[in-house]
């Protein structure tokens, strides 16, 4: 087995020869580059296989397989720390649609229903006495088309 390096020894190697020093020293210097996108603290291979849209109360992180969402899972700690206060659930939704504008925007596209497919789900809903489930189906009649 190979002796493994560690930091201080590496530093040590680096502060020990002039350029290096003087490359470490800027390095330094430069301020750390702030990430606009959320998704730009994922890998760039994992980053192109997840879409964020967001819910009424939280982000949906959509995933084309159970693979990427296993990945995402080891991931998804930077990913709430570069949302900050915002709740975050994996989904596997099978190929990515392209989406208009900017992916986590809070003018996200949502899809819609037809407006009689909505009342017909809304009208089920009141019948219903799980509260959990008549939420559920009332959030899902919401996406109804609006009137024109």
């Amino acid at each position: 087995m190979s002796k493994t390096t560690s930091p201080k020894a590496l530093l040590s190697l680096l502060s020990g020869h002039p350029a290096l020093s003087a490359l470490v020293k800027e390095a330094r210097k430069v301020p750390a580059q702030e990430k606009d996108e959320p998704l730009d603290c994922l890998p760039p291979a994992l980053r192109e296989r997840v879409t964020l849209v967001e819910d009424q109360h939280r982000w949906l992180a959509i995933t084309e397989t159970s693979a990427t969402a296993q990945l995402l899972r080891f991931h998804l700690p930077k990913l709430q720390q570069a949302m900050p206060g915002e709740q975050i659930k994996i989904v596997v939704g099978g190929k990515r649609q392209p989406m208009q504008g900017n992916r986590h925007a809070k003018e996200t596209v949502r899809p819609h229903l037809a407006q009689e497919s909505a009342q017909h789900i809304e009208a089920v809903a009141e019948a219903i006495e799980d509260d959990a489930l008549k939420a559920s189906l009332l959030r899902l009649a919401s996406r109804g088309e609006p009137d024109k």
